[in-house]
């Protein structure tokens, strides 16, 4: 683009003015990052009171002017403010990535760009915005204030409403209830069938961090208080067989919340039975009341150990996954087909996974205890691609890519 004829100036460097600042706005419909306010350039101090300015750019057209990078284009002119030297216009900008400087005296004998030099100043706005151009002919600083960004609904967003493809729990009077920590109907569940300490059975009911007793036949015996809510359905935390314990020392807890799953076909014996389950649901809705579940199914129970013990995060950049050939691949190409690359535990991941004689047939189905069907990255760091391929915590997390899973 036509670049600043004017010559560089050898007067002294002067501090910004004051008279001009930039709005910034982040708002999630549209958000203006412009980057015209820059530092100011010297200019000379004797300026002649005929002189004009206009806005020129790629985005003239879309403010009126036949064309672009006009320097006589009316429709782009800025006009004096109450402020001595001071030229700015109110145009409406529609969304895109723009580019712009300002012409002097209608041609490209003068004119001022990025800090006042030649360079073009680059402008993006993510949504249509009334947007005020700003030029002080003292300093030569051009800028750019938000005056408004388009907000509310409009008949453009016509194309953007539908109806949803569900609407399960639509208008339902929910009670969320950790079952755990409910009511303890049936003492003979506390252990779920499991002798020894708590770090053995998962029950410690003098502990938060262990099972406390409460249980399906708790929910039960409480039902009609739980409909005397206005309830009108009950949504339960993940009630899978759990691992009981995991962790070491201190750092040991249990189960109750449901997460660490080892059996997607049961239901956790420190909660009950799954025939006690099925009679809760049938007496639930007898009473006008639905019964959600709660399912994790991107991870299991820690079952999983790496051969070195390091647990790291490591990226597909460093060590991507292989085949069983030694190709690498990225699970991501193959996620919603039915076709996978063939795994070798040993060679496929950054990391080798083992599973103790103890734990190797622990998950149910019995195809939760192939290893190759785990990501086997390390724990996530809860950034980037970690947050889809890394562990939660040492959970075994799912290669949720792979048809088989």
């Amino acid at each position: 683009m036509p670049k600043s004829s004017l010559p560089k100036s050898s007067l002294p460097d002067r501090k910004p003015s004051s008279r001009l600042r930039r709005l910034v706005a982040t708002i999630a419909s549209a958000v203006l990052i412009a980057g015209g306010v820059a530092v100011t350039t010297p200019a000379p101090a004797a300026l002649a009171a005929d002189r004009t300015f206009a806005i020129v750019g790629d985005l003239q057209s879309e403010l009126g002017c036949p064309g672009d990078w006009q320097p006589d284009c009316a429709d782009t002119e800025l006009a004096l403010t109450a402020t001595p030297d001071v030229y700015a216009a109110e145009f409406e900008v529609p969304a895109g990535s723009w580019k712009y400087k300002v012409a002097v005296n209608d041609a490209w004998d003068e004119s001022y760009g990025l800090n006042g030099g030649a360079d073009d100043i680059p402008l993006t706005v993510a949504g249509p915005a009334t947007l005020r151009f700003l030029f002080d002919d003292v300093t030569h600083r051009v800028g750019v204030e938000v005056v408004s960004l388009r907000g509310g609904y409009t008949a453009a967003d016509d194309a953007l409403v539908a109806d949803p493809v569900r609407q399960a729990g639509d208008g339902q009077q929910f009670y969320f209830v950790m079952t755990d920590r409910f009511a303890n109907g049936d003492t003979a569940n506390d252990e779920g069938g499991l002798a020894g300490d708590r770090l053995a059975t998962g029950f410690d009911p003098t502990s938060t961090g262990f099972y406390n007793g409460g249980d399906i036949a708790g929910l039960r015996a409480n039902l009609d208080y739980i409909k005397g809510l206005g309830t009108t359905a009950i949504w339960l935390t993940p009630s899978f067989k759990n691992k009981p314990v995991q962790g070491e020392g201190d750092g040991a807890s249990a189960g109750y919340h449901g997460y660490w799953i080892t059996d997607f076909t049961q239901i956790d014996p420190h909660l009950g039975t799954n025939a006690e389950l099925e009679a809760f649901i049938d007496e639930a809705h007898a009473e006008g009341i639905d019964v959600y579940f709660d399912i994790i199914t991107n991870h299991t129970a820690d079952v999983i150990a790496y051969e070195g013990g390091e647990y790291a995060y490591v990226d597909q950049d460093t060590r991507p996954y292989r085949d069983a050939a030694g190709a690498a691949f990225d699970p991501a190409d193959y996620a919603g087909t039915d076709d996978f690359p063939d795994l070798d535990p040993a060679t496929s991941f950054p990391y080798v996974p083992v599973v103790t004689d103890a734990e190797a047939d622990v998950k149910v189905p019995a195809w939760l205890n192939d290893v190759t069907l785990y990501h086997n990255r390390g724990d996530s760091t809860y950034a980037g691609e970690s947050t889809t391929y890394g562990d939660f915590a040492g959970l075994d997390d799912l290669m949720t890519e792979h048809p088989d899973v």
